[in-house]
C-alpha cells in the first residue's frame, strides 16, 4: 500500500500543515530508516508531531481495514514494476555503480527484494505497528510517546513522572562500524590527505 499519496492528503490537504509533505526510507550504512518530512509554517513542533503521529495510526487502520485481494494487488504490481527490464543501459550502471560506491555489493538486489515482497498482508500489518514508533530521547525527553500515552490520567502527566519509552537513558549510543569498514583509515584532515596522494596532473 503507498503511503506517498494518504500522507500528503493527511498532513498536507486535511491538516492544511504545508506542501512539501512526503514520507521517505532510507538506508544509511545498512542502518534502515524511515521518516515524514513536513516543511510548515507551524512552530508548535509538537503540534505537527502530534499529526505524524495520528496519520501513522491512520494509515495503519486502513491497512487493517485493507482487503487481501488488493493487498495482493499492489503487491502484484510493485513485483512486476521491479521485474520490468532497463530502458536505458544508463539504469543499469546507476543500480550497479550504486553498490560499488556503497561498498554494499548486492547486484541481485531487485530479485532479492521481490522474494522479500512476497509477504502476506498480516505480517506486513504486524511489521508496520511493531515498528512505527521512532521516539527521539534524551536528557530534556519530557514525554513519553506510544500508543498508551492517552490512557494516562491527567495527574500522571506532569513533568517528572514523564519519561523516554527507552528507559532512563541520557546520552547517545554509537554502534560500532560495520566489520567492511575495520581497515577503513580515518580522514581527520583532508588537505593533509589529499597532499599525500600522487594525482596526475591535469593537461
Amino acid at each position: 500500500m503507498h503511503m506517498e499519496e494518504p500522507c500528503f492528503d493527511f498532513l498536507g490537504t486535511m491538516e492544511t500543515l504545508g506542501y512539501q509533505v512526503y514520507p521517505s526510507c532510507r538506508n544509511t550504512s545498512g542502518v534502515l530508516g524511515f521518516s515524514v518530512t513536513i516543511e510548515t509554517q507551524a512552530t508548535n513542533t509538537d503540534f505537527v508531531e502530534g499529526k505524524i503521529e495520528a496519520f501513522l495510526v491512520n494509515f495503519g487502520e486502513k491497512m487493517v481495514h485493507l482487503s487481501e485481494e488488493a493487498f495482493q494487488t499492489q503487491v502484484t504490481a510493485l513485483i512486476k514494476l521491479k521485474e520490468c527490464e532497463d530502458t536505458q543501459l544508463g539504469e543499469e550502471v546507476d543500480r550497479n555503480w550504486f553498490e560499488v560506491v556503497t561498498q554494499q555489493y548486492v547486484f541481485d538486489r531487485l530479485n532479492k527484494e521481490i522474494e522479500e515482497l512476497k509477504i502476506l498482508k498480516n505480517e506486513l500489518v504486524s511489521f508496520f505497528m511493531e515498528h512505527r514508533h521512532v521516539v527521539g530521547f534524551g536528557e530534556k525527553e519530557k514525554e513519553t510517546y506510544g500508543d498508551d500515552q492517552s490512557s494516562l490520567a491527567p495527574e500522571t502527566q506532569d513533568t517528572e513522572t514523564k519519561t523516554s519509552s527507552y528507559g532512563d537513558v541520557s546520552e547517545l549510543i554509537f554502534l560500532p562500524a560495520s566489520p567492511v569498514l575495520a581497515k577503513a583509515t580515518r580522514i581527520t584532515d583532508v588537505r593533509a590527505f589529499t597532499s599525500s596522494i600522487n594525482n596526475t596532473p591535469l593537461p
